[in-house]
């Protein structure tokens, strides 16, 4: 199956995702909140099941989960004995049924830019488990150089925008380029800058709604997927980075900037 094929499985499959009642059961639930240890770290699995399958067959996430939980016995019971000794299996097992479900979703989105990605644009991508582990969600090559991509939603973790946390990986690429998203829907990004009380939050908001309008749609289930033309960009992007001999972050801010002046 071509680069296309899989992209339009892919989003055929996310269409079915039940993100409502999802929202309903598992959202909530914040019970496993302990860092995994390596052996319960579900990223091996997802790319597994969900990422450039032979067969383009994507399990719903009860078939996914229910798999995880049986072939994760042993590590599990040691993580129960050690967190929840005394309680029921239906409250541990939910817990971490919601726990993996909010990886789960955030996974599947950087997977749509990264399909989409192969399908558009003209530099290989690659993504693994391994690189994700890393804090690398895909590694783009131009010849001799090597880029790395983080797919981020809008509300970042201070942390997670600080350029030290780069620092032990620089081997592995030259620069970083942190791709954002929105859940929000354009309208209430224009509501919000209206009702901004300073420039910059103003500005703010203009940017992701712009982000939100050009850029994304959404499926009829509410997932967030990408328009064509933002991997397209930010290969353009990479492009323009690596001719100007960047060896530093590219942030989402400065992405958005460098969009609001950009046509495809």
């Amino acid at each position: 199956m071509d680069a296309r094929g899989m992209l339009e499985r892919f989003e055929a499959f996310l269409e079915t995702i039940p993100l409502e009642h999802y929202r309903k059961e598992l959202v909530p639930v914040k019970t496993v909140e302990q860092d995994l240890p390596k052996d319960l770290n579900p990223l091996p699995a997802i790319y597994t099941n969900y990422w450039r399958s032979q067969t383009a067959e994507f399990p719903n996430y009860e078939e996914f989960f229910r798999k995880w939980w049986t072939e994760h016995l042993k590590p599990l019971d040691a993580f129960i004995r050690k967190y929840f000794w005394g309680c029921s299996y239906e409250f541990v097992y939910l817990g971490f049924k919601a726990r993996i479900y909010r990886t789960l979703i955030s996974v599947l989105t950087q997977f749509h830019f990264a399909y989409s990605w192969l399908a558009y644009c003209q530099l290989p991508l690659e993504a693994s488990a391994e690189l994700d582990m890393q804090g690398i969600d895909a590694l783009v090559t131009a010849g001799e150089i090597k880029v790395a991509f983080q797919v981020k939603k809008e509300t970042y973790r201070s942390e997670a925008r600080e350029s030290g946390r780069f620092a032990r990986r620089k081997l592995q690429f030259q620069f970083a380029v942190e791709v954002p998203y929105t859940i929000t829907r354009p309208e209430e990004w224009k509501q919000k800058a209206t009702r901004a009380r300073n420039d910059q939050t103003k500005e703010q908001a203009r940017l992701f709604a712009l982000l939100a309008e050009r850029f994304q749609r959404w499926l009829p289930n509410g997932f967030v997927v990408f328009q064509a033309n933002y991997p397209r960009l930010m290969e353009r992007l990479v492009k323009e980075v690596i001719v100007q001999g960047s060896q530093d972050i590219v942030n989402w801010h400065e992405v958005l900037n460098w969009l609001k002046h950009q046509t495809v």
